[in-house]
């Protein structure tokens, strides 16, 4: 059998393997959980003569540096998850609290004027600056 296996198991050579994987990113199309079994599969492979913390790190890190989106990646990296699994829910978090932040209300310096203008229910009028400023605009 194990002749057998040398003769046509076709094995990836490890450099070849590694190549694969420092070139790996998140694909279009691609989800997050495809994202995070392809970086351990390609790191598995990648770093297979080595013990398998050290391919599990390095899938971490590539998973991360990975991502279509390059701010998330780069948040979650900077906290050094240490497991797939928490940087995964580390980009989920991210994704969430921007979604969340992006939905709500911008205010301009403008409107922080205006609020700033209103002392207990009583509207101050403006001083000469906000009314010369809010002209040119």
């Amino acid at each position: 059998m194990q002749r057998l296996q040398e003769r046509f198991g076709a094995r990836e050579l490890t450099a070849t393997a590694q190549g694969r994987f420092h070139v790996a990113h998140q694909e279009v199309c691609e989800s997050l959980d495809d994202r995070l079994d392809r970086a351990l599969k390609l790191a598995t492979a990648a770093f297979r003569d080595l013990p398998y913390a050290y391919a599990a790190e390095q899938a971490v890190t590539k998973f991360c540096h990975g991502l279509i989106d390059k701010e998330a990646g780069k948040h979650v990296s900077l906290q050094s998850p240490t497991s797939m699994g928490d940087a995964m829910n580390m980009v989920k978090l991210y994704s969430r609290v921007q979604s969340a932040c992006a939905a709500a209300p911008r205010y301009t310096q403008e409107s922080e004027q205006e609020e700033s203008r209103w002392v207990h229910g009583v509207k101050k009028a403006p001083t000469a600056d906000e009314v010369s400023v809010s002209a040119v605009d």
